[in-house]
């Protein structure tokens, strides 16, 4: 075995305790069967990520990795897949600069679960390992957890304290540097991201309110379009609670993707145009949802 695989091993030791016992062998066939050069893009991207607010490139080795365990872990009940497939088709041909998805927040693992329902469409699309997802520090703060993140491209974001899970030690300055930072990022490498903007995870699987510092990531004076989604299952894949994964089905309803300019225009001359504008977004994620699982946005 190379030094490379060797020190792979150690990194996945962590992983593999968060897999069910008879995935172990699969992983590990997997992972013997990879060329080195595979192990070596993988292990200079691993050191980097999350190192500096803004933009870490994924991982294909995580992405085929991931691929082999969800295909197993996943049953998928999925939605609206022809508004999907109508967005990438705008972006594809040029009618939209950056496809920005929207969804509710329940688990660590929902963007894992959102790249593995879709990737194969993605790649369809021209659009293979171009996802990126708007990330808190505690997503790098975990070895699994930054192993996972790998699965997409990452946009590392400063959270602020009325939203985060930890003590944050940032000042607002840092605060702002980093928004700063994966605003010019977006522009600049991005064609489509994921983004949460309840902020946080749901403890019973209700959804909160929108925070309206999301909106500067979604509307940056391009033609962007935003897609609604709702993911419903990740609690039960991965619970906030454990660190262990369970056999989940997972539903998942795509709502129809809009222009930022749109959505503008129908909200209309207000104050407040960025809460406004993000409460109309969670209103059709929710309208996506179980009624009971709607939140603050019956």
């Amino acid at each position: 075995m190379s030094e490379e695989k060797e020190l792979l091993y150690k990194l996945l030791e962590g992983w593999e305790e968060a897999l069910p016992d008879n995935l172990i062998p699969v992983v590990r066939n997997f992972v013997d069967a990879q060329p080195d050069s595979a192990v070596s893009e993988f292990l200079e991207k691993y050191k980097v990520a999350g190192e500096d607010w803004g933009y870490s490139e994924g991982s294909e080795f995580v992405r085929n990795i991931m691929k082999v365990v969800l295909d197993i872990m996943l049953k998928f009940d999925i939605k609206g897949t022809e508004n999907l497939d109508n967005a990438l088709n705008l972006l594809a041909e040029g009618k939209a600069d950056r496809l920005v998805f929207v969804a509710n927040h329940v688990s660590y693992s929902d963007a894992n679960i959102f790249a593995a329902a879709f990737d194969e469409d993605f790649a369809k699309a021209g659009l293979a390992g171009k996802l990126a997802v708007i990330a808190g520090p505690k997503v790098f703060s975990h070895p699994v957890r930054k192993f996972a993140s790998m699965h997409f491209n990452s946009l590392l974001i400063a959270q602020s304290q009325t939203v985060a899970s930890v003590p944050v030690p940032y000042p607002i300055r840092v605060i702002a540097r980093a928004a700063a930072k994966v605003a010019e990022d977006i522009k600049a490498k991005v064609k489509m991201f994921l983004v949460f903007p309840e902020g946080k995870r749901s403890r019973d699987g209700s959804m909160d309110h929108f925070l309206a510092g999301v909106y500067r990531m979604i509307d940056t004076g391009e033609n962007v379009l935003v897609q609604p989604v709702s993911i419903l299952g990740g609690e039960k894949l991965l619970p906030i609670s454990q660190g262990k994964l369970h056999p989940s089905d997972i539903r998942i309803n795509v709502g129809k993707a809009e222009y930022v300019s749109d959505i503008l225009e129908e909200i209309g001359d207000t104050q407040g145009v960025k809460q406004a504008f993000m409460d109309n977004l969670g209103k059709k994620v929710a309208s996506l949802h179980p009624e009971e699982l709607r939140g603050v946005y019956k």
